[in-house]
């Protein structure tokens, strides 16, 4: 679980700005109702109050997504940074609208739970080479330093460490490195990042990845695809039943494709199929008559088919492809969704508003505020006001980016933490954000203008040139 995440220097974040998960302990929204199904913080293993989920607004630009990018980078920077190619740049982005922060590191640092220990892990990297790494363990009340690097000087090595010292690329993470060569600690730390954080983008590009791990979890788990099946179902969008089937295919001669797929074949036969075509193969070097490319996954969404009077007939399939944009993410973010609360994961999700309606969007961030969920974390960003109500959210899940018009640096703050304005409980969210009483809206400026202008007749305009 993720207690706080700061970064500078880092795209359109100039200083160091904090994002925390750590609830404010004055506010007592949506929790310890024990008449409620929902609550929406819960307790760390010392005692900390942290939230499930945040929200993020911000005007187009104002630099929200750039906080999910600074996940990423950090994210992936650990999992990968010991394996990179030393002639490869580090892919840090600095804030490029300061000529003094031309000439300085970003920086990142996390504050999280690995297996009830908590760590702060972070670094300073150019695109050259890592200016400072530090990691501590919290004991009791104090902190434990395990190491303290200085571009390629390494002071208070912990054990595990201490191999790993004269390994470490000046371009590579001290802490990836020493996973790479089995420390414990730095082990279950990068395993962490990797299998119980992760960043989504509801865009077409990143769709893919997510489809194909909800299909894998229907294929794999039961009770899983009954969820999936039942959420479709009490949405009442025509969708009675869901099956994922395997396609598979040969190739003939290198001259052309057959589908093998048929509902007729069971699986058993469709393998033993598959394996006389590879023994074939191997009898007959020189001219093989057929070759395997692969398998593919098939998606097939049942809707139900009635007669002129309205009589149901039979459940007839329609392709996934078919399906509305909004079908298509919402089978996809189901999986990671389901995944995330069952097992306790952290994810960041970018566009949230993006084809799926506010209504069941609601409804889904519910799920998350559920007390089943023990400590899985959802932070969102999104445009979509209509998900800023208090019956949804505490003051203190609510963030803010908000752009310097005059600098072009981001900053970040919750609604409990805006200066200029106490917001109180009872107020409403919404309405209060869209009148400007939080910031972080669009700047239009003299908008008027513009619509005059808009309006002139083309011709005028040209005769005045």
């Amino acid at each position: 679980m993720i207690v706080e995440f700061t970064v500078g220097n880092f795209l359109s974040f100039k200083e160091n700005k904090t994002f925390s998960l750590v609830a404010t302990n004055a506010l007592k929204e949506h929790e310890n109702d024990t008449e409620s199904i929902y609550e929406n913080t819960f307790l760390s293993p010392n005692n900390t109050k942290l939230l499930k989920s945040s929200i993020f607004y911000g005007a187009i630009g104002s630099g929200k997504s750039n906080l999910l990018s600074g996940f990423y980078f950090f994210r992936d920077f650990i999992l990968t940074s010991y394996q990179k190619p030393p002639d490869d740049e580090i892919s840090t982005i600095l804030f490029a609208l300061n000529s003094q922060k031309e000439k300085e590191p970003s920086f990142f640092e996390m504050v999280f739970f690995v297996e009830n220990v908590r760590y702060r892990y972070g670094f300073e990297a150019d695109k050259k080479q890592i200016h400072s790494e530090w990691l501590f363990e919290l004991t009791s009340s104090r902190e434990k330093t395990l190491f303290v690097r200085e571009f390629q000087t390494f002071e208070k090595v912990f054990k595990e460490g201490k191999k790993s010292t004269k390994s470490t690329r000046k371009d590579a993470l001290f802490l990836s490195t020493i996973a790479q060569d089995n420390g414990e600690i730095a082990l279950k730390i990068r395993n962490f990042f990797k299998n119980n954080v992760s960043t989504i983008s509801l865009t077409d590009t990143n769709l893919k990845s997510i489809t194909d791990f909800t299909i894998q979890k229907m294929k794999s788990e039961l009770y899983f695809k009954k969820q999936v099946i039942d959420f479709f179902k009490v949405i009442e969008i025509g969708v009675k039943d869901i099956e994922v089937k395997e396609q598979y295919f040969e190739i003939q001669n290198n001259k052309f494709t057959i589908d093998l797929t048929s509902k007729n074949y069971p699986p058993e036969l469709m393998q033993n199929f598959i394996n006389s075509l590879k023994a074939l193969q191997q009898t007959n070097q020189e001219q093989p008559p057929t070759q395997i490319i692969g398998q593919t996954d098939i998606i097939e969404f049942y809707h139900a088919k009635h007669n002129e009077n309205g009589e149901f007939i039979e459940n007839v399939v329609i392709d996934f492809k078919l399906q509305s944009q909004g079908t298509q993410k919402l089978f996809a973010l189901l999986g990671v969704w389901f995944d995330a609360i069952e097992n306790n994961k952290t994810i960041i999700i970018d566009e949230l508003d993006s084809s799926i309606h506010t209504l069941l969007t609601q409804e889904l961030i519910k799920l998350v505020h559920l007390k089943k969920n023990k400590n899985a974390q959802f932070i969102f960003i999104t445009h979509d006001t209509n998900l800023l109500k208090k019956e949804i959210f505490r003051r203190d899940q609510v963030w803010f980016a908000e752009k310097n018009h005059k600098t072009g640096e981001t900053d970040l703050y919750s609604m409990v933490e805006y200066k200029d304005n106490f917001v109180r409980n009872d107020a409403s969210f919404e309405k209060g954000y869209l009148e400007g009483r939080y910031g972080a809206i669009p700047y239009l400026g003299n908008i008027n203008t513009f619509i005059n202008d808009f309006l002139y007749d083309q011709k005028a305009v040209q005769t005045t040139k």
